[in-house]
């Protein structure tokens, strides 16, 4: 029987900023397989990297004042969107869409408050600048470490402009190939040419464990799964 397993590393700490990811992550889960997927929450390798903005250091411009009367949205928050974003696509509600620099379409820029010590409400968490990047050097230190081959996919719960709620989905990946161009016949005998997103699909299955709250599990251990290893693999391969 084919199957998967997903384990959530225990006993993450809080992460702070200068914080070494790959490190924590061998010291709790040492036995790491070959080929085992690692799922990181983007929120702690983002506190790790320092990607905090404070709120009340934030200078709204006119474009930011607007977009914050569309939105019903702190005109200060706008504006850290708009610095994050390459582009405003639309406003639902307080449903800002946005395009970022590398191509992907989320609400909000990814730019979120929760999981964040408590400061009234002013400090909010960015996106990695560069997820790709801190997927390949967390994968170049675990293999390090461990003397085996795994891959990283940096993962955030995101909203979709045409869907209520957020999945997780990849935002950042290394060592695996996100797409998978499936070969052979269906059921009934006919030729397919599926073209599967590995990661996101793995991202949004350990985003179950991770959940959205409290829980405390911002790494989860995939096993099973059957992917291609890229080392030159980025998430614009999955960006339409």
């Amino acid at each position: 029987m084919k199957s998967i397993s997903l384990h959530a590393i225990p006993d993450v700490p809080r992460i702070q900023k200068g914080d070494d990811i790959a490190q924590i992550i061998f010291e709790r889960m040492p036995d790491l397989e070959e080929n085992d997927v690692v799922v990181i929450a983007q929120k702690i390798i983002s506190k790790a990297e320092g990607r905090i903005r404070d709120l009340r250091d934030v200078q709204p411009t006119p474009e930011a004042l607007e977009l914050a009367q569309r939105s019903g949205r702190d005109a200060r928050l706008c504006q850290v969107i708009i610095e994050e974003s390459a582009e405003i696509l639309e406003v639902k509600g307080k449903v800002v869409v946005t395009k970022l620099r590398n191509g992907m379409v989320c609400t909000s820029a990814g730019v979120d408050k929760s999981n964040l010590e408590s400061d009234n409400g002013n400090k909010v968490v960015l996106l990695p600048e560069d997820a790709d990047k801190s997927a390949r050097e967390i994968r170049e230190k675990l293999e390090s470490l461990l003397g085996k081959e795994v891959a990283v996919i940096v993962s955030d719960s995101l909203g979709h402009p045409s869907r209520h709620g957020s999945v997780g989905q990849a935002i950042g990946i290394s060592g695996i190939a996100g797409l998978d161009k499936a070969k052979g016949a269906d059921f009934y005998g006919n030729s397919t040419g599926a073209i599967i997103n590995v990661v996101d699909q793995v991202a949004s299955a350990a985003s179950i464990l991770m959940g959205q709250s409290d829980e405390g599990q911002p790494v989860v251990v995939v096993r099973g799964v059957k992917y291609q290893r890229d080392l030159n693999a980025g998430i614009s391969s999955v960006i339409i």
